[in-house]
């Protein structure tokens, strides 16, 4: 097999900190891969050399989806080069692996680093499951080797044509949805609160089959993010004393769930476009009390609340520094005064221009809806991005297109239509089709999308500058997105620019794999996942090997609706519908990553894997993994035949093929000897064989603990912190 070769020279007047300086008047150390998987990758880096005596060690960092390493050495730099069976696979420092020699003789040689990686496909099988889902399940897995890669992804972009029903999966997702009130509900203390909300969303990313379509919906959640707790105080004017004052918590939980509604239904459409979603953003009620639009007023020479128009440019269309200005955020915030909330009857809940219902806004009667207030409107012309012209870095048919708008719907009802052309013209500009496609690309691929900008004197210019030549493969990627998200008709389509990104090289190569780190919602949701399994193929609730009850993650069932004990807000203050700051959550890895949010990561798994009742998972409401739970030996025992179930390297080897599928059998060589040699250790540390173990998945039998125990082992592994 050809291969491509990269060589790392050791100069006698220079020093090389991996060489061994005895070497260096004659040494040459090279690395090569067979195939490349793109013309730029980089080789494997061999980080250290090390040669005393008759030993020699050579410290390599792992390479992404190796299935094979090979040393090759020659005793002359031409070679030949042939395979050196004498080194043995050893854990090095950190994540590093020692290839050592102990029996070799002399000093002087040339050696080759040979990598195999993963074939295409089966990177790609990766990347679609670890990107296009919550992480897989193993009856994915197989699925996925029985369909392949392509047909996989197609099912999950087009959600519409997949059959999802995730309440016959868990039956907590339909007695939750039964508490959830609808636009035109009258809202009672006996709906959901803000936990069953969580809980539900949390149970629909384990449940539904309709992976994709979750995630947009928690990309919309944090990119259009509204606060649960400014609605509550916003209720807090009407309903503040002990009869209503219980009413706060379902209508402040009302409002984000109609929100994730409406982006559910619109994500359904196969034409779904940017500016469909930005309207439900901007017409929620919760956005309205969020940033403060709710008392923003233009009449009577009343100065608008900025607020929404300067997140609108900033986070939610543009980006920051990106094509506006402050004059443009005042000019758009005229645009909002008169957009309100108020208290109408059930079957007016869509009607903007509904009258108030009559008597005290304290009852309950009636239904919290948007509502327009033309009195409250300015009527004044507004002309936006004035003098403004799309910047040169676009390229053509966009760069010098000038994107002024003149806004003048006047008084009345018609004063309403300011805010809905604004949406319209700032959805079809490329500042948004860029920021959005960044954002996407982000979420799909890796972090290292730098945010766009127009400032000329900023790095970040020049690499979004689509009229160069040597464009990174990141903005050629954007660049592809920005042309479908424009030319496609109607503008916009979300599913075509995601389409782009699935196809596009970045996500289907190792570039777009085990680049990112999980977020707490998807790290905690991948676990369960991880593990979940139905046992007779029925996908039925009370079939699964894993599960949760989905309060165990987002927050306590029993307790207040912020509980600061819940495994979200331990490991990164992730409180579901309910962010302070209006950027969202962040996507990516260094925010989430640091010594206490890894301890409460280990400690999740370390519950989640003992068998509930016993010590360390008791079923405690102040519990890591309360209801979070696995039968790993059960899932075993559905997918090995009976003669591997005493058989320490199968089992290790089917855990970590199912937690680890993106790594190939070279990088698993040391996770599958961890696991092994920890199944044949008893508690006390001394040998003990497993083959002599009696299967069982009893509770706190010996091989049921020892399974569990190799299982929450091998998922605190860095590895599976990554997707």
């Amino acid at each position: 097999m050809a291969r491509t070769c990269y060589v790392a020279r050791c100069e006698p007047q220079r020093s090389f900190h991996f060489i061994f300086p005895a070497l260096c008047a004659l040494g040459i150390f090279s690395v090569c891969f067979s195939p490349p998987a793109r013309a730029d990758d980089p080789p494997p880096e061999i980080k250290d050399f090390k040669a005393s005596g008759a030993q020699r060690e050579l410290q390599v960092r792992p390479y992404p989806h190796a299935e094979s390493y090979t040393i090759l050495s020659a005793t002359n730099v031409q070679g030949p080069y042939l395979a050196n069976t004498n080194f043995s696979l050893g854990a090095g420092n950190g994540s590093d692996y020692l290839f050592r020699q102990t029996n070799g003789t002399g000093m002087r040689g040339f050696y080759l680093l040979g990598v195999t990686p993963m074939a295409g496909d089966a990177v790609f099988a990766v990347n679609v499951l670890n990107r296009l889902t919550y992480g897989p399940t193993p009856d994915e897995l197989e699925r996925m080797a029985s369909i392949g890669p392509e047909a996989y992804a197609a099912e999950q972009l087009a959600p519409w044509s997949l059959a999802d029903n995730p309440e016959l999966a868990d039956a907590g997702i339909g007695t939750i949805q039964a508490l959830l009130p609808e636009a035109d509900t009258i809202v009672t203390t006996n709906h959901a609160q803000l936990r069953d909300l969580r809980a539900w969303h949390v149970l629909r990313a384990v449940a539904a089959e309709r992976q994709l379509l979750e995630i947009l919906l928690q990309f919309c959640e944090n990119h259009f993010v509204t606060e649960y707790a400014k609605s509550y105080t916003y209720f807090g004017r009407f309903y503040n004393n002990t009869v209503n004052n219980a009413l706060r918590v379902p209508l402040a939980t009302q409002l984000e769930y109609l929100e994730n509604r409406r982006w559910r239904q619109a994500l359904l459409n196969p034409q779904c476009t940017f500016l469909d979603l930005l309207e439900i953003s901007a017409e929620s009620p919760a956005m309205i009390i969020y940033l403060d639009t709710i008392d923003s007023r233009g009449d009577g020479g009343r100065l608008a609340n900025e607020n929404y128009a300067r997140e609108l440019c900033e986070l939610f269309c543009f980006g920051v520094d990106n094509g506006y200005d402050q004059q443009d955020i005042v000019e758009i915030s005229k645009c909002w005064t008169g957009w309100r909330i108020e208290k109408v009857a059930p079957a007016d809940a869509l009607n903007p221009f509904a009258a108030a219902v009559a008597g005290s806004k304290s009852t309950n009667e009636g239904v919290w809806a948007f509502n327009y207030k033309s009195a409250y409107h300015n009527t004044s012309t507004k002309t936006v991005f004035a003098g403004k012209q799309v910047p040169a870095r676009f390229g053509p048919p966009w760069a010098g297109t000038p994107y002024n708008v003149t806004l003048a719907n006047g008084t009345g009802n018609n004063g309403l239509q300011d805010g809905y052309q604004i949406l319209a013209h700032m959805a079809n500009q490329p500042f948004t089709a860029e920021y959005l496609s960044v954002k996407l690309c982000r979420l799909l691929v890796h972090d290292q999308f730098p945010n766009p900008t127009t400032q000329t004197a900023h790095p970040e210019y020049a690499f979004y500058d689509y009229t160069r030549a040597d464009l990174s493969a990141e903005a050629r990627l954007v660049h592809a997105c920005i042309s479908a998200w424009q030319t496609n008709s109607p503008k916009g389509q979300v599913w075509k620019v995601v389409e782009t990104i699935v196809n596009s090289d970045l996500f289907r190569s190792r570039h777009g794999s085990l680049q990112k780190v999980k977020t707490p919602l998807e790290f905690t949701v991948s676990a369960i996942r991880a593990l979940r399994s139905s046992t007779n193929g029925s996908n039925l609730d009370g079939t699964f090997t894993a599960d949760t009850d989905g309060y165990s993650i987002s927050g306590s069932s029993t307790t207040v609706d912020n509980a600061t004990t819940s495994p979200l807000v331990r490991m990164g203050s992730m409180m579901l519908f309910d962010r302070e700051a209006p950027d969202g959550y962040p996507e990516d890895g260094p925010a989430w990553i640091s010594a206490g949010t890894m301890a409460e990561r280990i400690r999740f798994l370390q519950s989640y894997c003992i068998a509930q009742g016993q010590s360390g998972h008791t079923g405690s409401s102040v519990n890591d993994a309360v209801n979070c739970v696995c039968r790993p030996v059960a899932l075993l025992q559905a997918k090995l035949p009976s003669t591997s179930w005493r058989d320490a390297p199968a089992v290790a080897a089917y855990f970590t093929q199912i937690l680890f599928p993106g790594e190939g059998a070279g990088n698993l060589a040391l996770y599958r000897q961890l696991a092994v040699n920890f199944l044949n250790t008893s508690d006390n540390e001394t040998a003990s064989a497993f083959s002599s173990l009696t299967p069982s998945g009893t509770p706190a039998s010996t091989y049921d603990t020892r399974v569990r125990g190799m299982v929450s082992l091998l998922m605190t592994l860095p590895r599976f912190q990554e997707q």
